[in-house]
């Protein structure tokens, strides 16, 4: 927490430059300067609101404390457990290996997809239509 002050005014100091170095030729001195000045506090509070956020995120003392609750701490902390599903998800996927009926299948069983036109027996009037289709009729 000490010393990212610095950090603060540095990057306020960071876009005070950067209005400085884009504002100085299309606008008077004075103008130049008081648009800097706001870019400074603008700059400046950014990087506080994202350090503070990044400090609320990345601060893992707080989820070693969080593991260590005392039941007057109940509901002051978010406590994020999952539950152990080991068991359950096994078992789901061997449901699902067990294609539906109980029992695994045994063996390798290559897909077999079923084709959306058979070419057999066309149908004169779709194929009159896929033509068409083809050659933007």
């Amino acid at each position: 927490m000490t010393g990212s002050w610095r950090y603060y005014v540095g990057f306020g100091a960071f876009g005070a430059v950067l209005t400085i170095l884009f504002s100085l030729s299309n606008n008077p001195l004075g103008t130049t300067f008081l648009r800097s000045l706001y870019a400074f506090l603008v700059f400046t509070a950014l990087a506080f609101a994202v350090g503070f956020v990044l400090r609320q995120l990345l601060n893992p003392g707080k989820k070693i404390e969080s593991m260590n609750a005392t039941e007057s701490d109940r509901g002051a902390v978010l406590d994020i457990v999952t539950p152990d599903e080991g068991d359950s998800l096994s078992e789901m996927m061997k449901e699902q290996w067990a294609d539906g009926k109980g029992e695994p299948i045994k063996g390798f069983q290559p897909l077999q997809p079923t084709r959306l036109v058979s070419l057999d027996k066309p149908n004169p009037e779709e194929v009159v239509q896929a033509i068409r289709r083809l050659t933007d009729e």
